[in-house]
């Protein structure tokens, strides 16, 4: 059960580092696309825990691999600084008990109190996906694999998903934007 709520917070965070990637200009309204996301994500109850702290936290990267029986994602705060990553490893640690309470939820409850991107996450661990997970000085990583074949390609649009979110999170490379951890 704890691996599949830390597979949740991983996949979360990786919503979450599309926020960060690049400032975002302004809209009409003057609201700029990173506010927009935040509050759409205060509205799911797993990520409500990271965009709270998003401001404390800071830039975020990611990583997605496409693995023949699953998928591989990594996590990382951009800064070095102990206050970041001390909000980052937090934010982790709140979403990871959201995220065990969303597995004894009804699927009906799961709909209408977590975002799409959740949803997917909890399916998946609902359907029987295994997790590995890891953690550095500052980053996430997490494998989550299954032997069958409709988890798996389930998992594959997980990772599509991310790597769409990772595409766009690229920023010109700087020292800081091109650390991984």
């Amino acid at each position: 059960m704890i691996k599949r709520m830390t597979l949740l917070t991983m996949l979360l965070l990786v919503a979450c580092g599309l926020v960060w990637a690049n400032p975002a200009p302004k809209t009409a309204s003057g609201n700029s696309p990173m506010e927009g996301m935040k509050a759409a994500m205060m509205k799911c109850y797993v990520c409500k825990n990271v965009a709270a702290h998003m401001d404390e936290i800071g830039p975020m990267g990611m990583e997605a691999v496409q693995l023949n029986d699953g998928v591989e994602i990594r996590h990382w705060v951009v800064s070095s600084d102990p206050k970041k990553v001390a909000a980052f490893q937090a934010a982790c640690q709140a979403c990871n008990k959201a995220g065990e309470v969303t597995m004894s939820w009804t699927d009906a409850q799961a709909k209408a109190e977590l975002c799409g991107f959740c949803q997917g996450i909890r399916s998946a661990a609902k359907a029987g996906a295994h997790m590995s997970q890891g953690t550095t000085k500052k980053a996430d990583v997490m494998i989550i694999t299954s032997s069958d074949a409709v988890v798996q390609a389930q998992l594959s649009g997980l990772q599509k998903q991310c790597e769409m979110m990772a595409a766009s999170m690229e920023a010109p490379v700087s020292k800081t934007t091109a650390e991984k951890p």
